[in-house]
């Protein structure tokens, strides 16, 4: 297993205590729990699904790791791999497969039903017009307060965002045609919740590791 400290992740919470096991619903990969109970997610579909993502570092390794639970390959493209050292151990260990790179050379071309295919894109080399394949997800990191963030959120299915500035819940009503009420009820946003947001819908999801998450991710 590497080294690497998680200096990079001081900012995770702790474990939900009330969180036994971190099952998934009707709809696929549990983001959290809302208002209403767990929030679920269809990520792995027969045509390709892509998402914008802004989020907290521990946010996007609980989404990747609850991919992989789910049988995804991952491949992570970022120019800074030591930051992603330790997730991948751990979900080497786990049985799972990553790739970390540096360009898209390697990406699958599509995933399976049985092994979708979970791409994390933090460079942004893939474009939005980049055609995708079935049963596989792109999953952009970007900055929602960035002038062509608009244009971003458009090529997105669904956009997660936390922390929520007041620059970003406006690109966000502009990109998803959503009510001024909307973007207001979710400007205050507690330390674990992030925002889920596509065309007209938009929701604030509590993501905390479940106390086995905690332990293989955050608790070394």
């Amino acid at each position: 297993m590497s080294e690497i400290t998680f200096t990079a992740l001081s900012g995770a919470p702790t474990a939900d205590p009330n969180l036994k096991t971190m099952t998934t619903g009707p709809s696929g990969l549990v983001l959290g729990i809302g208002q209403g109970g767990p929030v679920t997610m269809r990520l792995f579909r027969s045509q390709a699904t892509r998402l914008f993502l802004a989020t907290p570092e521990y946010m996007t390794w609980l989404l990747a790791f609850r991919a992989m639970c789910l049988g995804a390959h991952l491949s992570v493209i970022v120019e800074d791999h030591r930051r992603w050292l330790t997730l991948a151990d751990t979900v080497r260990a786990c049985g799972g497969t990553i790739d970390l790179l540096r360009g898209t050379e390697n990406i699958p071309g599509q995933g399976r039903p049985y092994r979708p295919s979970l791409i994390i894109d933090g460079m942004q080399a893939i474009p939005p017009t980049e055609r995708l394949g079935a049963w596989q997800s792109l999953v952009t990191l970007g900055d929602p307060s960035a002038g062509k963030a608009v244009s971003d959120l458009r090529a997105a299915d669904v956009a997660l965002i936390a922390p929520m500035s007041s620059k970003a819940a406006e690109h966000l009503r502009r990109a998803y045609a959503l009510a001024s009420g909307q973007v207001k009820a979710v400007t205050d946003l507690e330390e674990t919740e992030l925002v889920v947001a596509s065309v007209r819908r938009m929701s604030r999801v509590n993501v905390a590791p479940s106390p086995t998450e905690y332990r293989m991710l955050f608790g070394r």
